[in-house]
Order: structure tokens, then C-alpha cells, then sequence
């Protein structure tokens, strides 16, 4: 494995704050409070989108950078972005049945009031999962983390060469999915293609 040599620390820019690792970091911390009012669905997806490209770009950094803040703030948001999942997938279940489904046909009527009921369990869930993250362990890592980050030259090789590992993941991840389509290497397909896109940005 190959570590970067890593220069003389350097002031975050706030050019580098507002697209790197650092804005991502306190969009959690943001979204956080948004979500924690009444887990609705739109704060609810933003976070985990948040959570998700923190994870990410902490997937790659990990790999380059030897600094052990990286695997930890991975390892930190898992928890809660698990926490959120079938909360979002139920949402997003209720909101497109009553997209497509006519006001009167009683199996729509039933999964909705099903996906209503699970909502409220879910939500609870949800809750104790964002009372259990750790805001001030992930607010100072935000610091920590962008210092380390920003001794990197955007677009340098060090980016490209992430960008190209996760392009070259999701070209694999591809290949399965022809093989094998099923829910489960389709969803991994979809996961492995977010994480270039949140590495290319």
C-alpha cells in the first residue's frame, strides 16, 4: 500500500471548504437538525446523501492518507445512515404509491396504511439512532479531516487515481450485474457508481 507523502499543513480555503470533505462534514451536522424534527422524508434522504458522500470520499482517503481519523469517521457515520435506511425506503415506498395508485383501489390503500404504520416504528428507531451519533467527536474531526485533505492538489494524481480505482470498481460492479441481475448486484451497481460520481465531484 501506498501512502502520500503529505506537505507542510495549510489553512483550509474556503473554496476547498465548500466543495471538500469539510462541507460534507457539517452538511451532516446541518442536516442532522433538520432531520431530528419529524423525520420527514426530504431531510431525511439529505442526510443520508451527506452521510454517504462523507463515507465515501473517507473510503478513498483512507487508502492514501495513513492519518486513522479517516477509517474512524467512517466507521462513525455507518450507524446512523443504517439507522435511516428503511425509514427511506418506506418513504420513498408510500410516496410513489400514492403517486401511481388511483384513491380507490383498496391494495394501494392497504400498503400505504401498512407503509404509515411502519413509518412511526421506523422513526423511532431513526431517533435513538441520531441520539446515539456523536456530533462533537464528528464536528472536531471536520477540522482534522480538511487540513489533511487540502495538502492534496485538487485534480492532481492522487484524485485521479481514486477516481480511476472507483470507475474501474464500478466497470467490475457492471459486468456482474449482466451476469446476474439481481436486486442485490443492481443496488451494489448503484452504490459502486455513486461513489465515483461523489469521488469525481
Amino acid at each position: 500500500m501506498h501512502f502520500l507523502r503529505m506537505s507542510a499543513p495549510s489553512t483550509v480555503a474556503p473554496q476547498e471548504r465548500q466543495f471538500g470533505i469539510g462541507h460534507w462534514m457539517e452538511r451532516v451536522l446541518e442536516e442532522c437538525d433538520k432531520a431530528g424534527r419529524n423525520f420527514a422524508a426530504d431531510p431525511v434522504h439529505d442526510l443520508r446523501v451527506a452521510l454517504r458522500r462523507c463515507r465515501s470520499l473517507a473510503d478513498g482517503m483512507r487508502f492514501i492518507d495513513p492519518d486513522p481519523g479517516w477509517k474512524r469517521m467512517r466507521r462513525a457515520g455507518k450507524p446512523l445512515f443504517s439507522g435511516l435506511g428503511e425509514l427511506r425506503d418506506t418513504q420513498v415506498l408510500q410516496d410513489w404509491v400514492e403517486r401511481l395508485a388511483s384513491k380507490d383501489d383498496p391494495t394501494a390503500s392497504e400498503l400505504i396504511a401498512f407503509a404509515s404504520r411502519e413509518e412511526v416504528r421506523l422513526k423511532d428507531a431513526a431517533s435513538f439512532a441520531l441520539h446515539k451519533f456523536d456530533r462533537k467527536q464528528w464536528s472536531d474531526w471536520i477540522n482534522h479531516l480538511s487540513t489533511r485533505a487540502s495538502r492534496m492538489q485538487p485534480g492532481g494524481l492522487v484524485f485521479q487515481h481514486l477516481a480511476l480505482e472507483c470507475w474501474e470498481q464500478a466497470r467490475q460492479l457492471h459486468r456482474l450485474v449482466l451476469r446476474n441481475r439481481t436486486k442485490t448486484s443492481y443496488h451494489r451497481l448503484r452504490i459502486g457508481l455513486k461513489r465515483f460520481r461523489y469521488t469525481v465531484e
